[in-house]
């Protein structure tokens, strides 16, 4: 096994700037290791070198080792010693500075009955979101998307549209006659547990979260396509520039009761995220240009950047962004770098449709990871309780977090 390297890959997760290929990898060498022997020396390595960086008090290592002691001993038989040397590893050697590292993956996460019988006040469990949202169109009727067949649904002005397996097209058609259509509007909206992905009528593909909705025209007409979003959406917008005219901006307007942004580009990859229970609404720019528009305020955003636009200040700044952790939900991971646990349980609520109550003080501990949003619940609540600071109970559609 080669310690260096496996060393230098957890180190490049905890600071959450790992790639997807160094994470697979970082899982293959940890699952090779020649025996729990020499993974847990390692560990131990690791562990007293960071004792010697960080002032880490005495009781969190011992609870942190001793919730590893007790799942390698006690669930052994349900879980396999591969996902026992991923938790372990996490768990003891990202403990630094009060967080609580994490990560698990889909192959080594076992079913939800093993999960149930490993973890006794689990009494039940709850699924993953899926690719759910309903279509309202223009005259105001609504289509469940998740219980439609795939083909043609309806014809909205020039424009058919199509579901995919979990997607739609908008199609634009050509114009009966010399006769322009009138411009109509439609309404994609997911609920908490839902996602679903969109080409509009230019050929943009938007990808939008858990919560969200986002009103389009069935056809772009005029000099600027404008959208407006709440929740969450990945855009990949396309170039549009007619013959013989200028580039046409595409628009999204975001909306909050706090007041409104908009987003401005012409063909670019970005993020936006503006819930209305999250203190900001984050911009995350990964290719081309974009320009955030608050208050008057302009700033212009290069690859690799943020704006974050305070909800209760007004104020918009530019960061340097984790562009890895904005897109994570869009690629069907949860990503966390240094997240409080509530900001943490407010992305599970979303995606699972659950209430969150807590029986916790403050914000309690910070946790950075990677994990799956194909798992069941149990799955992402077991691993946190593995780092042995938060524990949880579920009754019914309600997740209780306790000290």
């Amino acid at each position: 096994m080669d310690k260096n390297k496996i060393k230098y890959l957890l180190e490049r997760y905890g600071e959450n700037t790992a790639t997807k290929d160094e994470v697979e990898e970082m899982f293959q060498l940890l699952k090779h290791a020649e025996s729990d022997e020499v993974l847990k020396n390692l560990i131990v390595e690791a562990r007293e070198e960071n004792r010697q960086e960080k002032d880490i008090p005495e009781e969190q290592w011992n609870k942190m080792w001793n919730a590893i002691t007790q799942a390698t001993t006690e669930r052994k038989n349900f879980f396999s010693i591969a996902w026992v040397r991923v938790a372990a590893a996490a768990a003891i050697f990202f403990v630094i500075a009060g967080s609580a590292y994490l990560f698990i993956t889909k192959k080594d996460v076992q079913t939800p009955a093993a999960l149930t019988k490993t973890n006794g006040h689990f009494k039940n469990d709850i699924a993953p979101g899926g690719d759910r949202a309903i279509l309202t169109l223009a005259n105001g009727s609504t289509i469940i998307l998740d219980s439609s067949q795939n083909g043609m649904l309806t014809q909205q002005g020039n424009t058919q549209i199509i579901k995919l397996d979990g997607a739609l097209a908008y199609n634009r058609q050509s114009a009966i006659g010399n006769e322009q259509s009138e411009v109509q509007y439609n309404v994609l909206s997911t609920p908490r547990g839902g996602q679903y992905q969109i080409t509009l009528p230019d050929g943009t593909k938007v990808w939008l979260n858990a919560a969200s909705s986002l009103r389009f025209p069935t056809e772009f007409t005029g000099k600027q396509r404008i959208v407006e979003l709440t929740g969450e959406a990945y855009f990949e917008v396309k170039p549009l520039s007619p013959k013989g005219a200028q580039k046409i901006p595409f628009i999204v307007h975001v909306t909050s009761s706090l007041g409104g942004m908009d987003v401005e580009v012409v063909g670019t990859h970005f993020n936006v995220m503006a819930y209305e229970n999250e203190q900001s609404i984050k911009t995350t720019l990964l290719e081309g240009k974009v320009n955030v528009i608050k208050n008057g305020v302009t700033k212009n955003l290069v690859p690799g950047k943020q704006a974050i636009a305070n909800k209760q200040t007004q104020s918009l700044d530019v960061k340097d962004a984790n562009v890895e952790q904005a897109v994570a939900w869009k690629n069907g991971y949860f990503r966390f770098k240094e997240t409080n646990i509530h900001e943490l349980m407010r992305q599970v609520e979303r995606w699972y449709d659950v209430d969150v109550e807590f029986k916790t003080q403050g914000d309690e501990q910070d946790y950075t990871g990677v994990v799956p949003r194909t798992q069941n619940v149990s799955a992402l609540l077991h691993t946190l309780e593995l780092t042995g600071t938060v524990h949880f109970e579920i009754e019914g559609r309600k997740i209780i977090v306790m000290p």
